[in-house]
């Protein structure tokens, strides 16, 4: 009998899971709010409900009678995972674990409690005050629960706090966020899988963001440029922090930042990441983490290899610096789709679609994923690509 895997949400970043899952042979079932969302196309069943209604998916699960559940690329559904796992027995992290990781201002406070390196933060509403001098630095504004940078914004004078705020926390359903301190470094993401508790698969990626006062994800780049003791900093902290959420198996991803003196983790969540990361792991490294997570989740027998070979690649997110009408050289995107180096290269949407800036997840408008001989060469191919393909916002005319 044919076994049903329940993928929360149904956006072009779920893609690669349903493809994956039905690829295994698996039955697919969507669930996601947005009924014109891609991938309930490809799946056997969908059912519009909010990933975040709990007890809503919780009774797609027991009608379709699923052998797994995964959040795939999404924090606000990573709690509702949890929870329809434990429900029925099935594998999953920790539903109260999942509430402090998807929860930004729970998890600072969990890395303070633990004694982690964590940036000076404060809980934040509509109603607010700062203190008095305390724009002589750089702070960032963050909804609570939100996710694909929604809402993050770079601020550094009231002023710019004002505009943020209302705006910032509108992606919290409780309009509540944090404000935490800007801090510099190396900016990266560890995608990994916990097998019994250990880190039995790990890849670091150098993260490429939007120019600020923003910081969205624009692509992601291997080899990240980290030492090896650096390397080695980062993943003891990964795993420490896993062991005091009590997560012991399954997929992770990680945004972190290496300082001289330690390693601050911005965001750790039970899940695969977003941002085509799952792509890029597999061009680089040829394990396939989708599939790895899609036959946990099932309790399948699953081979984690011990002797992965890191390959430089990069993965480079396309969009526009502002609104207007989506403009970009079609010849070209033709061309570089030929090239050697270029794994893919595709657009999710066409010259003369109404475009937004792309300062969260939600506003690109294609991607890319490249291979190299080297992390410089890697670079090089990537702005490359992006003159080539030369993306921009028009005017519209009225």
């Amino acid at each position: 009998m044919q076994r049903t895997v329940l993928v929360l949400a149904a956006s072009v970043y779920q893609l690669d899971a349903i493809r994956t899952a039905r690829r295994l042979g698996y039955r697919t079932v969507t669930v996601d709010n947005r009924p014109e969302n891609p991938g309930h196309a490809m799946a056997d069943a969908s059912y519009t409900v909010d990933t975040t209604d709990r007890d809503g998916v919780l009774e797609v699960a027991r009608r379709e009678s699923i052998a797994g559940i995964v959040s795939p690329c999404t924090d606000v559904a990573v709690p509702t995972a949890a929870y329809v796992a434990e429900q029925l027995g099935l594998p999953g992290p920790p539903f109260k674990s999942t509430l402090i990781t998807c929860s930004k201002s729970a998890f600072r406070g969990f890395l303070k409690a633990h004694k982690f390196a964590c940036p000076a933060t404060f809980d934040i509403d509509p109603t607010f005050e700062p203190e008095p001098g305390l724009f002589d630095r750089k702070w960032v504004v963050k909804p609570n629960r939100s996710s694909g940078s929604k809402g993050v914004v770079i601020v550094d004078s009231r002023a710019s706090f004002d505009r943020a705020l209302h705006s910032s926390l509108a992606f919290d359903p409780d309009r509540t966020g944090v404000l935490e301190e800007f801090i510099g470094g190396v900016d990266g993401t560890c995608e990994g899988f916990l097998r019994d508790g250990r880190i039995a698969f790990s890849l670091l990626l150098e993260r490429v963001t939007a120019p600020a006062p923003h910081v969205a994800t624009h692509g992601h780049r291997v080899p990240i440029r980290l030492s090896p003791v650096d390397r080695k900093r980062v993943l003891e902290t990964i795993r420490e922090v896993l062991r005091a959420l009590d997560i012991v198996e399954g997929p992770f991803d990680c945004d972190f930042i290496v300082r001289p003196d330690d390693v601050v983790i911005l965001e750790i969540s039970p899940r695969l990441g977003g941002n085509s990361i799952t792509p890029l792991v597999r061009a680089s490294t040829g394990l396939d983490l989708t599939e790895l997570t899609l036959r946990s989740a099932c309790r399948d027998e699953v081979a984690i290899p011990t002797d992965v070979e890191e390959r430089p690649a990069g993965l480079v997110l396309l969009g526009t610096s502002r609104a207007g009408v989506l403009a970009l050289d079609l010849d070209e995107v033709e061309r570089l789709r030929l090239e050697s180096w270029v794994v893919y290269l595709e657009l999710d949407a066409t010259p003369g679609t109404a475009v937004e800036a792309f300062i969260d997840g939600r506003k690109r408008v294609g991607e890319a994923l490249l291979t190299g001989a080297s992390r410089e060469q890697v670079d090089e191919r990537a702005a490359e690509l992006l003159r080539r393909v030369n993306v921009r916002a028009l005017e519209a005319h009225v």
